[in-house]
């Protein structure tokens, strides 16, 4: 019987190169099968999908090489972020950033608010609204 590994060998296969390789002498790549796929460590592939030949097996691993004229390209139907830049903001956020109504880092924290430059007016109506508690409770008491 012959194994499954052979077969693959001639295979044409795309695969997404996600690191570095325990020996680090190659990149390490995933097929769709999520089956381990050594790649030449060419610093171009990290983070990038490629198209490769498989021309060696293991009972652990396959090894590819790139096929000539096949396109490296980052799967995503975004840009990859700059450096600095902050995922996971909405459209909403990201214009209050913008705007200088966010804190410059980004970052959104539990004291942020639409009205945290408002706050004395929210401490004044906390303090309102307190008052009226009160009064309402004290009316309840006299007239029962």
């Amino acid at each position: 019987m012959v194994p499954v590994q052979t077969v693959l060998i001639g295979e044409t296969q795309l695969v997404l190169v996600t690191e570095e390789s325990f020996d680090a002498q190659y990149y390490v790549a995933h097929n769709k099968y999520y089956e381990q796929v050594l790649v030449p460590k060419r610093s171009e592939f990290k983070g990038k999908m490629i198209e490769v030949e498989i021309y060696e097996a293991g009972k652990h691993f396959l090894k590819g090489r790139p096929l000539d004229g096949s396109v490296v390209f980052t799967p995503s139907v975004a840009e990859p972020l700059q450096k600095g830049e902050v995922s996971g903001l909405s459209q909403e956020q990201l214009s209050l950033q913008q705007n200088g109504c966010v804190p410059s880092s980004g970052v959104l924290t539990a004291s942020w608010s639409p009205w945290s430059r408002d706050r004395d007016g929210l401490k004044l109506l906390s303090i309102r609204l307190a008052v009226v508690a009160l009064l309402v409770v004290f009316m309840w008491e006299k007239l029962h």
